[in-house]
């Protein structure tokens, strides 16, 4: 650690040693990449995190990663091997044994608690004085963080730059699935607890709302579930009726476990449902056309899900226009019993990875030719 530029990966092991691993980000001058599940006890007040890496990440998490001589994982095992960088010497703290080396070769191995052992060795090191690295780092993420700004603006599509991007990702001028999650942001409680299905709705949880005050999240990001995020709300709200928990649920979540809203109705649990509603499965979607193949079989044809929560004893509404957003998502959190917002987001969103690359480029415009070609075949 004594020479070259360190970047820290941190997960979900090292929460409970949030004043130990901020201090070795200051000491060793080094960017803090979260995993999705350490996002919830690390990124608030940390001016060393620079989010998350793999797809659902950003461009200076993955940079920072990249460009990084010395990688050092503290209380993760981040499962994504092509995310990992080449040519890094790796250091892993764990408390599983178990689990050093299993995801990338680790040069440097320490074995036990992540607080007691940084707090053994923060003072056998150096503080850096070249914070080069780390300050490139956050301006990149700040960068990104101000080019997505305008994507989570309800009014983006009324502006020129909108205007011209919306012809082509979204003609129908359909709410913006980022703007639905910074409308949540900016208007949950910081005492909120969040799930999220897997899918599309995680992306836009992990990229736009903010872990703030004593804010929990919870999704099934080891086993990748599939409908996960509203029965794992009614759990959490069934065991703390007085704290605000919000569901980042997808259409085709919802629709697969759609009963379950009748059990917030009957046990009186007010959990807030927010639906990105696109009509699709839209990771599949993603994924077929990265590879170069047209979307197919991922198309829903939801009911008026609104209209179906009403019927079934929900307080709910249904959101086409952005401009009704955050009067919407402020109605949501001012009711009483369980809420649900049926948001009708644009299907053709593009959650782009950190750094895409040119087969997946290739592979995305091949899928998007192949899909005009058979709409106008149609």
């Amino acid at each position: 650690l004594a020479e070259g530029t360190v970047t820290l990966l941190v997960g979900c092991g090292a929460r409970e040693a949030r004043e130990e691993v901020l201090a070795l980000a200051d000491r060793l001058a080094a960017p803090m990449v979260l995993t999705l599940k350490g996002k919830e006890g690390l990124e608030r007040d940390n001016p060393f995190q620079v989010g998350q890496s793999g797809l659902i990440g950003n461009p200076a998490a993955a940079s920072a990663m990249e460009d990084a001589d010395t990688l050092f994982l503290i209380g993760t095992d981040f499962p994504y091997r092509d995310w990992y960088p080449s040519g890094a010497t790796v250091l892993q703290l764990d408390a599983r044994g178990e689990h050093i080396g299993r995801r990338v070769p680790v040069a440097h191995p320490l074995v036990g608690d992540a607080g007691e052992t940084l707090r053994a060795l923060l003072p056998q090191l150096a503080a850096r004085e070249d914070r080069s690295h780390l300050d490139d780092a956050r301006a990149s993420f700040e960068r990104w963080h101000e080019r997505q700004s305008s994507l989570q603006d309800p009014g983006h599509d009324g502006t020129l730059i909108g205007r011209v991007r919306s012809a082509f990702d979204n003609p129908d001028l359909r709410i913006r699935p980022e703007a639905v999650a910074r409308a949540v942001d900016r208007l949950a409680p910081e005492s909120a607890i969040f799930t999220a299905d897997t899918g599309m709705s995680t992306a836009w949880l992990a990229r736009f709302v903010e872990m703030r005050g004593t804010r929990r999240l919870i999704g099934s990001f080891n086993l990748g579930s599939m409908a996960n995020a509203l029965p794992m709300a009614l759990g959490a709200q069934a065991m703390d009726r007085e704290r605000p928990v919000v569901s980042f649920s997808g259409d085709g979540g919802l629709m697969m476990l759609l009963g379950d809203l009748r059990t917030a109705v009957t046990y009186q649990l007010p959990v807030r449902v927010i639906v990105f509603d696109n009509g699709r499965l839209g990771m599949v979607k993603l994924e077929q056309e990265q590879g170069g193949l047209p979307e197919f079989g991922t198309e829903l044809d939801n009911p008026d899900l609104a209209a179906v929560a009403s019927a079934m004893g929900l307080a709910a509404r249904r959101v086409t226009e952005a401009d009704a957003l955050d009067d919407a998502v402020a109605w949501a959190f001012a009711q009483d019993g369980p809420v649900l917002l049926d948001v009708v987001t644009n299907p053709d969103e593009i959650s782009v990875p950190p750094h895409p690359t040119l087969a997946q480029g290739w592979g995305f415009a091949i899928g998007k030719a192949r899909e005009t070609l058979r709409s106008r075949g149609d």
